[in-house]
């Protein structure tokens, strides 16, 4: 076997390859020697920090079932449960690849006008320039017309596309607001070719034809959206996001800003940007590739560090990436993903801290597998989740 410890730091950093995993996958689970080690390793790089890790509960649960084979024969060490979410993610290699070659493509998002009254809160909904609005659904029009007919975004995978809008039609710089419900994600193309994907509970102002900013092209956001912006050297790309603006003229960024939360978090991945309070732009913060800044919002100080991008972006995929979040930071992103509330009525648990993975899992299985590391009982009544002792 090649060198143990750098496979498991490989495991730790989630950069391990398939083949690895199952390399070592098999190098801890031949010799109980080997199972010690692995645990060793495992408290020595997590730096004296307590965190309980986990993942995919599907291999969790086949997990478990070895473990009660051996509790009853009660040659299992007390402590030895603390460690098991982390074997997790190497007996999970053949059930994630299961799903990686059987995945099936999501149906396109179709735009269709409802009357008033029909509107659900689970619709996107888009609020128009001319004051009208529109629902988007599963079937309907594949194109977005205003109230004179006239088409002003064209229907794409999973989104709307205004980059083929005719630059005839409008030449004020007017908005259109998009909002995306808790439990869905969205994405449009906007009429200068900048695309963007918005996350779960996001709402974004943005102009109709931003051919007709003359300076900035500015948006608005409220939640998380990642933007892959095209480059114009003459007029800035800008986010605005409460207090804070980010600044590009080309480049891919993620920016976190809900208002439930205590900062605004901008994630780089390519490129350069500038973030910096829109009452102070000249004491402004340069990001490069691989780095965030991070507003608080108590003390309007901003603070810079390197980051995996990853963890940041993984929203992306339908992938929950947990790294040192506090169990009521966890809770908080599950209330936005899966369209729920949480009550949680177990004080001990807030301050935990996690670091773990999953994949397209509902919430009953993410909860589930969390837990198996820390103990506790969960209820689920309608969208409301209750947490107990």
């Amino acid at each position: 076997m090649q060198n143990k410890e750098a496979l498991i730091e490989k495991f730790l950093a989630r950069t391990i390859s398939p083949l690895e995993r199952r390399i070592l996958k098999k190098w801890v689970l031949t010799r109980r020697e080997n199972l010690e080690f692995f645990k060793k390793e495992i408290r020595k790089r997590s730096k004296n920090t307590l965190y309980h890790h986990f993942d995919e509960s599907e291999a969790f649960k086949r997990f478990m079932a070895t473990v009660e084979k051996k509790q009853a024969n009660k040659r299992v060490p007390k402590n030895f449960l603390k460690y098991a979410a982390v074997f997790v993610g190497l007996l999970s290699i053949g059930f994630i690849a299961y799903r990686s070659l059987n995945y099936v493509e999501q149906p396109e998002i179709l735009v269709q006008i409802e009357e008033p009254g029909q509107k659900k809160q689970s619709n996107v909904v888009i609020s128009l320039a001319d004051g009208t609005e529109r629902v988007i659904t599963l079937d309907g029009a594949t194109e977005l017309v205003d109230k004179d007919g006239k088409t002003i975004a064209k229907k794409q995978a999973q989104g709307l596309d205004f980059s083929q809008l005719d630059n005839s039609l409008d030449q004020n710089l007017v908005f259109n607001e998009i909002y995306v419900p808790f439990g869905q994600t969205f994405n449009l193309t906007l009429s200068d070719g900048t695309k963007v994907w918005l996350n779960a509970g996001t709402r974004l102002k943005f102009p109709q034809n931003l051919n007709s900013a003359t300076q900035n092209r500015i948006v608005y956001l409220e939640g998380e959206a990642y933007f892959d912006v095209t480059k114009d050297k003459n007029r800035p790309f800008i986010v605005n996001a409460e207090n804070l603006d980010i600044k590009v003229l080309g480049t891919q960024f993620n920016v976190s800003a809900y208002k439930s939360d205590g900062k605004i978090a901008t994630t780089l991945v390519e490129g350069s940007v500038n973030v910096y309070e829109n009452s102070n732009p000249d004491a402004k913060v340069l990001l490069t590739p691989s780095y965030q800044a991070a507003f608080i919002k108590e003390n309007g100080t901003i603070a810079k560090k390197k980051v995996d991008t990853r963890i940041f972006t993984s929203w992306m995929e339908n992938r929950l990436i947990i790294d040192n979040l506090t169990f009521q930071e966890i809770l908080a992103k599950l209330e936005r993903t899966h369209n729920v509330s949480i009550q949680n009525q177990v004080e001990n648990l807030k301050g935990e801290v996690y670091k773990g993975e999953f994949e397209n899992e509902d919430i009953k299985t993410i909860l589930t597998t969390i837990a198996a590391s820390t103990p506790f009982t969960f209820k689920i009544e309608n969208n409301v989740i209750t947490i107990t002792e």
